[in-house]
């Protein structure tokens, strides 16, 4: 379980210093993300070092809500000056995504299926 852990925070390290390295907009972590999805779909599968660790991960996943909310509340000002743009992005993207996922995932359970 501990090689797992070892690799997922290589790859957060990895995202953090692509996203310093090139001063992208977006965050380590997600940047990290991204390079772990590619190298799953690369090794076509996940190891069982990474699917263990991920899997006790799991049900503290809610808990990683709390940094963000708090950094909504730090940044109050910004929702007041840009509050309504924000929304409208939040609704259009949900307008949009919904739907997309929906799709996309009977696209993968009929490929499945055959």
């Amino acid at each position: 379980m501990l090689n797992g852990f070892i690799i997922l925070l290589i790859f957060f390290l990895i995202g953090e210093f692509i996203a310093n390295l090139f001063a992208w907009p977006i965050p380590g972590s997600v940047m990290g993300m991204l390079v772990l999805f590619i190298f799953l779909i690369a090794r076509s599968g996940i190891p069982k070092s990474i699917k263990h660790s991920s899997e006790t991960l799991l049900p503290y996943l809610p808990l990683f809500i709390v940094p963000a909310s708090v950094g909504i509340v730090g940044h109050l000002y910004l929702l007041q000056q840009d509050g309504l743009i924000i929304v409208l992005a939040m609704i259009a993207s949900l307008v949009v995504g919904i739907p997309l996922c929906g799709w996309l995932m009977q696209k993968i359970l009929a490929w499945q299926a055959k």
